[in-house]
């Protein structure tokens, strides 16, 4: 059980149970959010989450290319776990307003903050924990395990 003593793998598992818990938070209740509270049309909605699957898009081959050219440094996982720490204030007071002010801009900053750290930002965070588990030895499966958890 050397799983016990391997603080990467600890680590990195908890990383991944965190993201996943934020994630699975936001995605059932992003379009009730977006509904009840900021009374948006479902035409409004729809256009939203084009601007985050378009800025997904974008973000995806440039972070494999930034994650190869990082390697197993964790520049680009703090910009991600700073993002996260910043999502609540980032609805409240940036995203909703936006979208009470202005459907479309609104929507591109949205859509760049959560292609950004989420649809964009897990590929770019489980290549990197891939590669740190080859590094420390540890499966990286046991350490995506603690994501499925999260997720639930």
């Amino acid at each position: 059980m050397y799983y016990l003593k391997n603080t990467n793998f600890w680590m990195f598992g908890l990383f991944f149970f965190f993201y996943f818990f934020i994630m699975g938070a936001y995605f059932p209740f992003f379009p009730i959010w977006l509904h009840d509270i900021n009374h948006i049309s479902k035409s409004d909605t729809g256009i939203i989450f084009a601007a985050i699957s378009l800025f997904s898009l974008l973000f995806q081959p440039l972070f494999g290319l930034l994650s190869d050219k990082l390697g197993l440094r964790k520049y680009l996982l703090w910009i991600i776990t700073g993002m996260l720490v910043m999502f609540a204030p980032f609805f409240v007071f940036i995203f909703g307003p936006l979208l009470q002010y202005n459907i479309l801009v609104g929507s591109i900053v949205g859509g760049i903050y959560l292609g950004f750290c989420f649809n964009a930002g897990a590929p770019a965070v489980e290549a990197f924990i891939e590669k740190v588990s080859r590094r420390s030895n540890f499966e990286f499966g046991r350490a995506r395990m603690f994501g499925c958890v999260g997720w639930a």
